[in-house]
């Protein structure tokens, strides 16, 4: 039981990890303001989901749809591996 709990405690981590990874790489393309408004949506994100009183489980779903937006618009598309 323990080791389910840490396992749903690192996967809730990944999303908010690669939020801010992506805002940190990504902050000559996006500019102050496209920053300042990312993170203005995550806070949104997580006030709407305390006072809604949804799950953690939503507000990760929701930051990993935010994280996918922004490698969309930051990559203009998909990530390329070659």
């Amino acid at each position: 039981m323990c080791g389910l709990a840490m396992y749903d405690l690192c996967m809730m981590w990944l999303p908010f990890l690669i939020f801010w990874a992506i805002i940190f790489f990504a902050r000559h393309d996006l500019g102050w303001r496209g920053v300042l408004i990312c993170i203005a949506i995550w806070t949104g994100l997580l006030f709407g989901c305390m006072f809604i009183g949804l799950s953690s489980y939503a507000f990760v779903a929701a930051q990993a749809l935010l994280d996918c937006i922004l490698i969309i618009v930051v990559f203009k598309g998909d990530i390329r591996i070659y």
